[in-house]
């Protein structure tokens, strides 16, 4: 076999390849984060209260408070809102929960209302961060790598609703809707462009060729997994899924 095609060579030189991209895309993720954390003094007042930006925010933080207090159980009925009836909490769970399960394990089992806060103060800043991921693979999938450069460059810089919602002390779900329909997006493309690439068909899943499902089959799974978690941080998330399913 000629060294050139052999597959460690084959990955080394990807990898190899690769490399300048992906240290691109580090860099264009930490200074996304750098950028929204720009309005840390707004957010963490020099008399130690740590001001969230409008009102959804400090509805989470209030959720998050009775989620740790009452853990792992999480509200969904709210008292305090439409007085005297109360009402249902729409939006999902999983943004809620993400925050306890992050402020449990830094604050080792008891977190203090600083931690509490601070963890509230810097996740969406985090969340946006980490968009820049998926949006560079899908830019990358559809044009190469550059244009998947520009795409990481535009969602991270790009002033606008994402960048908003997505500042130090937005503490919404909204963010993490942004973070996992794009992740969502991306393994479901990846599954398409497998199964285009393996000549997939019906008789191969009837068949068990599993030589041929493998790969898009783990690329589904994944997919489905980053829908779940779309859909338990917004319930309207079923449109988006609508969407999908029609152009399958």
């Amino acid at each position: 076999m000629n060294s050139e095609n052999h597959p460690a060579t084959t990955f080394k030189s990807r990898i190899k390849s690769s490399l300048p991209y992906t240290l691109a895309v580090a860099i264009i993720g930490f200074v996304s984060l750098w950028v929204r954390m720009r309005p840390y003094d707004h957010v963490f007042l020099s008399n130690g209260f740590v001001k969230f930006t409008s009102n959804d925010p400090w509805y989470h933080i209030r959720t998050l408070n009775v989620l740790l207090e009452n853990y792992p159980q999480r509200m969904f009925f709210n008292p305090m809102t439409n007085y005297p009836y109360g009402s249902y909490i729409h939006f999902g769970p999983l943004f809620d929960q993400m925050m306890a399960i992050i402020s449990l394990i830094l604050g080792l089992g008891s977190p203090s209302q600083d931690l509490i806060n601070t963890v509230g103060a810097y996740f969406p800043a985090v969340l946006g961060a980490l968009t820049v991921i998926p949006v560079y693979y899908i830019g990358k999938y559809l044009g190469g790598r550059k244009t998947g450069i520009l795409a990481a460059v535009l969602i991270a810089f790009a002033p606008g609703q994402f960048l908003s919602r997505s500042i130090i002390g937005f503490t919404d779900h909204h963010v993490a809707e942004s973070l996992f329909s794009t992740f969502f997006m991306m393994f479901f493309m990846l599954a398409i462009i497998t199964a285009k690439k393996n000549n997939l068909r019906f008789e191969d899943l009837f068949n068990k060729n599993f030589n041929v499902v493998k790969e898009p089959l783990i690329y589904s799974i994944i997919a489905g997994v980053m829908y779940s978690a779309y859909q338990l941080s917004w319930p309207g998330a079923s449109l988006f899924l609508f969407i999908a399913l029609v152009y399958a």
